[in-house]
């Protein structure tokens, strides 16, 4: 889906979220439709999962209001809800063993993405590997085909009115 798309017509949404404390990334899935919000934590422990679940409420809590505010259910005659969207934590993912977080959360993003199953089994040597092949792949593209991404475009000027 291309950005600027409305979120009514939108099934998930995915978007990273540090804990400042831990010096942690997680990643999280809103499910519009089911109201939740999954929780994708590679640091999986009692007491990170506890603070990570913290992390995630304020953006259960003001998603709902977000949505209400710019009538994003009403376009879809959706009732508006203001209660928050559940928090779930998904169970079985790989485990990181040392301070490797983004690809983790780059990988289960594009996992997801692809509808593929995130396998217990995580080479991550193996993915950031390919991450660093795929980014470097990527800005040699931009660079020999002159691809500016929008946000790296020059402004562009005001309108010029011909009248």
């Amino acid at each position: 889906m291309l950005c600027g798309s409305p979120w009514h017509l939108c099934d998930h949404v995915l978007f990273i979220i540090h804990m400042e404390t831990e010096s942690h990334w997680i990643l999280a899935r809103l499910n519009i439709e089911e109201r939740r919000m999954y929780m994708y934590n590679s640091l999986s422990t009692a007491m990170k999962d506890s603070t990570a679940i913290k992390a995630c409420q304020p953006f259960a809590v003001l998603l709902p209001h977000f949505f209400a505010l710019f009538d994003e259910f009403k376009k879809e005659n959706k009732p508006v809800c203001l209660d928050p969207f559940e928090v779930v934590k998904v169970d079985g993912l790989p485990q990181q063993t040392s301070n490797d977080c983004g690809c983790f959360v780059a990988s289960f993003a594009e996992y997801f993405i692809d509808m593929k199953p995130i396998s217990p089994i995580f080479d991550v040597e193996k993915h950031r590997d390919r991450l660093a092949v795929l980014f470097y792949k990527y800005a040699r593209m931009k660079e020999l085909d002159f691809i500016d991404s929008e946000d790296e475009a020059p402004p562009k000027g005001p309108k010029k009115n011909l009248s």
